[in-house]
């Protein structure tokens, strides 16, 4: 349904929805008339309940923000809220909070965001989401280009919005809604592009804060089982994500029967396969290469170039470049060319890597993670181009230094430098 609500001097589609909801349940009577109605007229009438809540939902914008723009609760000295409540309550059930609050939203997000309330006046965005995108533009605005912002909203708002399209081959059939996207998946786009507009500062900060609510609980479960609750961020979401993918997939038998293992106990069994190899050798360098965490983010951005940006996982996770960059100083860089419409039209290898070699060797010399004051040992410690490998530094022994991954955020925070020599590290601080 695509529907146009026009209020004129006496408003006279109120009493018109007022008299097809009244027709819709037989003046009152439910039980005595919908009972007479076929299979087809149900469906319909459920159809026609649709419409009428999107319409009297655009109705009630229309009329709070007239109400708003008039000044009407300062008049009562009522906030907002509260006016909104007291008004619709005169006949009927107060209204709930969070539906005033998405009305109110969207009935002043009119002058900013013209398009999303264009769409939802039309019938082709719910007040859901028009809410999503009203708050999004509120938040991001503060702290972005505002022209960046109207195209990403544009963008989003073209993918969330229902479209109506005839059917038939020559496309003189009915009709048909084209759903557009849920509200969880436009609250995961919203989510990476506002991540994507924010200022690298500001991501920054955001990544440091939500590092800091990592978080491990055990507590004892019935019949002899742990439960184990874990909290993390984007980057060690990233982390186990890449560590677990490969090893939780179904496995054959020998005979090629099938892995009757739920999607649950294939994530439990392949983590304490991960913890098993982490701690199978810990005087050695680890037996099997760090768990892969596809990233795509700007070559700018990742050379430190660009205003802002994020790299993007494959899982969905948003990683400010300062950790990017920090995560592939020890990780293999696989350059990836994308196409216009983000296609990929060519993968190459990984094209820096400490060897094994390089490794034991770094192991012996540092013993552990050279940062002053610091006793992690070496099997917590991740290899760290002291001359940045994205600022053009070699994969060589005098250019290594081991940190535990703490101080190696604090060195890639602050842009520590370091002198390297045969028999260990001096970092200058």
């Amino acid at each position: 349904m695509t529907a146009t609500v026009t209020f004129g001097s006496e408003l006279g589609v109120l009493s018109h929805l007022r008299d097809a909801a009244r027709s819709l349940v037989g003046a009152g009577d439910a039980a005595g008339s919908i009972w007479q109605l076929g299979e087809a007229e149900v469906a319909d009438g459920l159809a026609t309940v649709g419409a009428l809540r999107q319409l009297l939902d655009v109705a009630e914008v229309a009329l709070v923000r007239e109400g708003l723009e008039r000044g009407l609760p300062a008049q009562e000295s009522w906030s907002a809220q509260d006016w909104v409540c007291r008004a619709e309550a005169q006949r009927a059930p107060t209204p709930e909070g969070r539906h005033v609050a998405q009305v109110l939203r969207v009935a002043k997000g009119e002058s900013r965001v013209a398009q999303v309330t264009q769409a939802f006046a039309v019938g082709d965005l719910p007040l859901g989401k028009a809410d999503q995108l009203v708050r999004f533009e509120d938040h991001v605005s503060r702290v972005a280009d505002p022209d960046e912002v109207a195209e990403a909203v544009a963008v989003v708002l073209e993918g969330t919005r229902d479209t109506v399209v005839p059917t038939g081959p020559d496309g003189r059939g009915p009709h048909q809604r084209v759903r557009g996207l849920t509200e969880r998946e436009v609250s995961t786009a919203l989510t990476r592009t506002g991540r994507l507009l924010r200022p690298d500062t500001d991501l920054e900060r955001e990544d440091t804060k939500a590092k800091a609510g990592r978080a491990l609980w055990r507590q004892e479960g019935p019949a002899g089982l742990t439960t184990y609750r874990v909290v993390l961020d984007a980057e060690g979401a990233a982390v186990v994500d890449g560590a677990l993918a490969a090893l939780s997939e179904p496995v054959t038998g020998p005979e090629g029967e099938r892995d009757d293992r739920p999607p649950a106990r294939r994530r439990a069994d392949a983590l304490l396969e991960v913890v098993r190899r982490g701690v199978s050798a810990p005087g050695d360098v680890p037996r099997s290469d760090k768990a892969q965490v596809h990233v795509t983010i700007p070559l700018g951005d990742l050379l430190g170039q660009g205003a802002h940006g994020a790299g993007v996982t494959m899982t969905g996770q948003v990683l400010a470049p300062s950790v990017v960059r920090r995560m592939a100083c020890d990780a293999g860089i696989i350059p990836v060319v994308l196409g216009g419409d983000g296609e990929i039209l060519d993968m190459g290898r990984s094209v820096r890597l400490f060897t094994p070699g390089q490794r034991r060797a770094v192991w012996l010399r540092d013993g552990g993670c050279t940062y002053p004051g610091c006793t992690m040992p070496p099997q917590w410690c991740d290899a760290h181009h002291v001359d940045w490998w994205s600022r053009g530094g070699d994969t060589d022994m005098d250019n290594a230094a081991l940190l535990c991954q703490r101080h190696h955020t604090k060195v890639h925070t602050r842009d520590l430098v370091a002198t390297v020599t045969a028999t260990g590290v001096t970092w200058h601080l």
